[in-house]
């Protein structure tokens, strides 16, 4: 009997995500939202509260999709440039192999910051559109890809003049 009660629980459960998933991620499948949600929580394009982020995180632990502030259109973005949740995470995991002085176009240099908020990095299509195309199609690595359109995207960010 606990076993067909569990099951209901479970079957509860998914739809309730799903229904959630669906409400907070239009255009998104369910998993593919709550893909994204991991994602973005370590990523997100917004400051945020380290507790409403620890909060975020058990729920998304929990199997429960989450959208902070601009995680959808940041997602929609992404998605449409070629990014799956797993090359935004490569993208920014390798971001943070390079020093942010190496580069003007660094989005280091443009992170949202507010108060004692953990810092957020919003998604700069403009800068990035290329990327997954460098490393699915042209074979570059991600550090390689990522460097590339760190260097190819440096005369968008003009050097401070000095005051001489």
């Amino acid at each position: 009997m606990s076993a067909d009660f569990n099951d209901s629980a479970d079957s509860h459960n998914h739809s309730e995500n799903r229904r959630r998933a669906a409400e907070q991620w239009p255009g998104f499948e369910p998993e593919v939202a709550l893909h994204w949600s991991k994602v973005l929580l370590h990523h997100s394009p917004d400051p945020q509260r380290a507790g409403i982020k620890a909060q975020m995180s058990s729920a998304i632990k929990r199997g429960i999709p989450i959208a902070g502030p601009g995680w959808v259109s940041t997602a929609d973005a992404a998605r449409s440039d070629g990014f799956t949740p797993v090359l935004y995470q490569t993208l920014f995991d390798t971001l943070q192999s390079i020093p942010r002085t190496a580069f003007r176009s660094h989005p280091g240099h443009r992170q949202n910051r507010h108060g004692t908020y953990l810092p957020g990095t919003p998604y700069e299509s403009e800068l990035w559109c290329d990327w997954p195309k460098l490393f699915l199609v042209e074979g570059f690595d991600a550090h390689a890809a990522t460097t590339l359109t760190l260097l190819r995207a440096e005369p968008k960010f003009p050097r401070p003049r000095s005051n001489n």
